[in-house]
């Protein structure tokens, strides 16, 4: 589901997905090919300085399109050259909601979503980009997914990308391009699953059934949060503390282990929040179903050990998501390079959508 579509007179451009974090971007693209099948053209990611970008708003869209520019041309195998593209904004910034109205036509619709929206959302809604898609008809009513984010933060991006020369296919909220990359395939298609994506400064989180995501939070944790925390705790440099994080990852998570001491508030945290909205979603959305799987993903998800640590605390099955699987690549497709791309769960959301912007 996008924010916005822009008309593209009949035309089918190549486009590439854009994840944009406070610390970070990431590109990717691909080629859809005969019988399912598809190819990877090229991705790649470049660190930010912080101030680019702050709590998910825009401070400074020169500097941002600048970064864009030279992260097309750094792209492997080869740079990006399109100019098409399909960019993300925050879950932080965004409002994502459930709704059910009684069956009307699609112009009656618009306007009882609208109005409705704006019951439940802080915001006036003639300030925000509204979207909203059918997710189940029942005989009298439907269920409504809306999102809706700030015109002024997607006004500041979309400068941005304008200045980087970009033409803007479409907009998406990030969660909701991680739940499509990661939740594609008929393994999740009927059984709800909780979604962790551990970005570099943010948390983002959603509870989602056949690609919906019906319930959505974030928190400030991500892996920067684990490199702070390692940094101020053993007294070494930023660049130390990111080599003993990579190298040991979550430690032995024993009292007497001084990575235990260090990195179990961060971890708690996190559990917390899974368990909270977990039971949200059991207790207020959906009393019928149990989530029972937990998908990790982002670069937070590579952390040794955090797989095993968070199945054993929440007592469910934690996985690594693979965004890739559904894509159609061949069977000989390297392991390292799947690996690889975990942290582009996102990026492949995106692009998985900008390659259907001419459906």
């Amino acid at each position: 589901m996008s924010l916005f579509i822009y008309n593209l007179l009949g035309k089918k451009p190549k486009g590439f997905g854009l994840e944009i974090e406070d610390r970070s971007l990431k590109a990717f693209m691909f080629e859809k090919r005969r019988r399912g099948t598809c190819r990877i053209l090229s991705c790649g990611m470049k660190n930010l300085k912080k101030g680019i970008i702050q709590g998910g708003q825009v401070i400074d869209a020169e500097v941002l399109a600048f970064e864009i520019k030279e992260l097309l041309k750094s792209t492997k195998p080869y740079p990006i050259r399109s100019y098409s593209v399909v960019f993300s904004v925050p879950e932080n910034k965004a409002f994502i909601r459930t709704i059910t109205i009684p069956k009307m036509e699609r112009d009656e619709a618009g306007e009882a979503i609208k109005w409705e929206t704006e019951a439940n959302i802080p915001i006036a809604v003639d300030r925000v980009y509204l979207d909203w898609q059918v997710i189940e008809e029942l005989a009298d009513k439907n269920e409504i997914l809306v999102t809706a984010v700030p015109k002024e933060i997607i006004d500041k991006y979309s400068e941005a990308m304008k200045l980087a020369g970009l033409d803007i296919l479409a907009v998406e909220v990030d969660i909701i391009a991680t739940v499509r990359s990661l939740t594609g395939g008929k393994d999740f298609s009927e059984k709800p699953v909780a979604i962790v994506d551990l970005g570099e400064s943010i948390t983002s989180l959603a509870i989602s059934k056949n690609q919906v995501p019906y319930f959505t939070s974030s928190i400030p944790v991500g892996g920067i949060t684990f490199t702070d925390a390692l940094q101020k705790g053993l007294g070494v440099s930023y660049e130390k503390a990111e080599e003993l994080k990579l190298k040991y990852g979550l430690g032995k998570m024993k009292e007497d282990d001084i990575f235990y001491k260090i990195y179990n508030p961060i971890i708690e945290n996190l559990v917390a929040e899974i368990e909270k909205s977990v039971k949200f979603y059991e207790d207020s959305i959906n009393a019928k179903e149990k989530v029972e799987k937990i998908i990790l993903s982002g670069g937070g998800s590579l952390l040794h050990d955090i797989v095993d640590y968070l199945s054993l605390r929440v007592k469910k099955e934690v996985i690594i998501g693979d965004a890739v699987w559904g894509l159609g690549l061949p069977k000989d497709f390297p392991e390292e390079i799947k690996r690889s791309l975990i942290p582009f769960s996102t990026a492949i959301g995106l692009a998985e959508r900008a390659s259907n912007c001419d459906d």
